[in-house]
């Protein structure tokens, strides 16, 4: 991913945490708030309760891939995006956190919804 799309300033993630949304799930905490820059940009924030450095480092990857794949579909609204990992976020292999970080984006309306993918 990007540096242009990436979430650095600890000021920009307070900021999010305070403002924002939140949708979670069982591995994944999402927050996101509008912003003034004219593109998204994603952080990513994984405790240490998830793992040594080596298993952070790792979610830290997986999560900066899928979320490479989704920026085209993204780049419709200048949003921020702050991902959360839980402690079972580490058992989880890349498809698995796809599927939720997918989950999570529809349920906060930042990408669109497929026709069968509707539920009551």
């Amino acid at each position: 991913m990007q540096s242009q799309h990436r979430l650095k300033d600890s000021r920009d993630f307070r900021r999010v945490f305070r403002k924002g949304k939140s949708f979670a799930s069982g591995r994944l905490v999402l927050y996101y708030c509008d912003n003034r820059v004219a593109r998204v940009r994603v952080g990513f924030s994984i405790s240490r309760k998830v793992g040594k450095a080596v298993v952070r480092n790792r979610l830290k990857r997986l999560l900066r891939a899928i979320f490479q794949r989704q920026l085209d579909e993204l780049c419709h609204r200048p949003v921020d995006i702050v991902v959360v990992c839980r402690a079972n976020a580490a058992d989880a292999d890349f498809h698995d956190l796809e599927r939720e970080v997918e989950r999570l984006l529809k349920k906060a309306q930042l990408l669109p919804q497929e026709a069968g993918d509707e539920r009551p």
